[in-house]
């Protein structure tokens, strides 16, 4: 019983992590916090991507996807706007929802 208990413990501290990791990286990626300010509130430092370098097409539709499941659709938006702003197209057999819309 003991070992289900700190197993569940471990993977409640992972899906933390995995949070933190996505959050950080979007607030820092669409600049409603700098580095400084993330770094500066004493909580883990996660992030999807290096903080210093730009994310990549997978890094953003890793994201997208993880907003999915956690339905927070406007920052699945965003995310898309700047995955398709950076010239890197959707894939097409990207489990996302997110897709290119023309006017």
């Amino acid at each position: 019983m003991e070992e289900y208990i700190q197993k569940q413990m471990d993977r409640d501290r992972d899906m933390e992590i995995l949070d933190l990791a996505n959050n950080n990286s979007y607030q820092l990626l669409t600049g409603e916090k700098t580095l400084d300010e993330i770094l500066g509130r004493g909580k883990d430092q996660s992030f999807v991507s290096m903080p210093d370098e730009t994310p990549n097409s997978e890094d953003l539709l890793q994201m997208i996807k993880y907003f999915i499941e956690t339905e927070e659709y406007e920052k699945c938006a965003k995310l898309r706007d700047i995955l398709i702003g950076s010239g890197e197209p959707l894939e097409v057999k990207s489990e996302t929802t997110a897709s290119r819309t023309t006017a």
